[in-house]
């Protein structure tokens, strides 16, 4: 909790923007013309930052907050050279596998962001999560989901905007659409039992990837990692068993592709994309769309399906609404399926849940986000739930 509440301090002393899929569709931009990675995530460069950097219900020209902002002129340093951000996460939730669950407030986040472009041609970008140094009560034991990493780093070299940039280090294979509420359930699965994460958040691999976008409307990519992340992961047949996704030391192997249309001068934004990772008998995809009227509606739909030979097969299912209230405001309604299918469990396990929230933009850099979720699981009724989180960036 110190350090949360040190980066929550340097947020709120410097600050940034915030990019995610359902303003790429409000804005028709995509993941790379806001951050440094070309499939979102991480240190934003200075069109995400420039973006967001007075959105707020309280202006940063007011005389309660100018005081606080004054130092705050851009997110570059030394002529470009350095780049900084940060996102800190705090929710406040309770667990719908008991009615008596108590409410409990814990980090989720709290990750530091630097790149350095020492020629234009090369980027060595990086992060620290410091929420994955927190340990348990009474335990020298960090608290982290399998397959989280401290950090991650890597080098990206861009010769030109038409030509095929490569990355290479320790970071995230870009599958899927990359979101900013881990809450999400795209990259878990549901059982009689529990929710699972299978992909943590700040899951990280070694490994290389080649990415295209020298076409304004088309993004491929395609790479080769390890796999320690993904073999700390255990899976349960539905009996007594528990596997590992990953067998031996073959290499993961990932493919994604997007295609960026806009149409009626610009006014509607439209992608649809697909991705796989593979390992082994492990296949992890990814099919997804979104539609945006500019500066209004974003719409989203996620199918994202797991599959380990003679253990588990699963399928998601996401779509959300978001409307652009004001330029601080954006309330959403969403609705997720989940199906899991283990090889020694009887039937298919069915999860419904629908959320109504909102994304409020307090002061610039500050977002307070509330929602109201419903949960339609294997017991017999439903289960409601009030969750927060406050989220801090630079």
């Amino acid at each position: 909790m110190q350090a949360l509440l040190i980066s929550i301090i340097m947020g709120i002393a410097t600050a940034t923007a915030v990019a995610i899929p359902q303003f790429s569709a409000i804005s028709g931009n995509r993941c790379s013309n806001c951050h440094v990675a070309p499939s979102g995530g991480g240190v934003r460069n200075d069109l995400g930052w420039y973006s967001w950097y007075d959105v707020g219900l309280i202006s940063r020209d007011s005389s309660f907050l100018a005081p606080m902002y004054a130092i705050d002129k851009e997110n570059t340093f030394f002529d470009g050279m350095l780049t900084l951000g940060m996102d800190a996460r705090v929710q406040s939730t309770r667990a719908f596998t008991s009615p008596d669950s108590k409410r409990a407030t814990f980090p989720m986040q709290a990750s530091l962001y630097a790149a350095l472009t020492p020629i234009k041609a090369v980027t060595i970008e990086g992060m620290f999560n410091l929420a994955a140094l927190r340990q348990g009560p009474n335990s020298d034991q960090r608290i982290v989901y399998a397959g989280q990493r401290m950090g991650s780093a890597s080098v990206i070299i861009a010769p030109s905007l038409s030509l095929p940039q490569l990355r290479a280090g320790l970071f995230r294979p870009s599958i899927g659409m990359r979101y900013d509420d881990h809450t999400m359930g795209a990259y878990s699965f549901m059982t009689s039992t529990t929710r699972q994460t299978l992909v943590a958040p700040d899951w990280s691999e070694y490994g290389a990837e080649i990415t295209y976008e020298g076409l304004k409307w088309l993004t491929v990519q395609t790479g080769v990692f390890g796999s320690e992340g993904l073999s700390q992961v255990r899976i349960s047949d539905g009996a007594t068993q528990s596997y590992s996704p990953i067998s031996g030391n073959q290499p993961t192997i990932t493919a994604r592709a997007v295609v960026w249309p806009r149409a009626f001068d610009g006014n509607l934004n439209m992608w649809f994309g697909g991705s796989i990772l593979r390992n082994g008998s492990f296949m992890l995809t990814s099919a997804f769309a979104g539609i945006g009227l500019s500066d209004h509606l974003s719409l989203l739909i996620d199918r994202t399906g797991m599959d380990l030979d003679d253990v588990i097969e699963t399928e998601n299912w996401s779509a959300e609404l978001m409307y652009q209230a004001t330029t601080w405001a954006f309330p959403y309604i969403r609705a997720e399926r989940y199906w899991t299918d283990q090889a020694n469990a009887s039937g298919t396990v069915q999860t419904n849940t629908a959320i109504v929230g909102a994304q409020i933009f307090l002061l610039p850099y500050v977002e307070f986000r509330p929602e109201y979720r419903v949960l339609d699981t294997w017991r017999d009724g439903y289960s409601s739930r009030w969750n927060f989180q406050l989220h801090i960036f630079y």
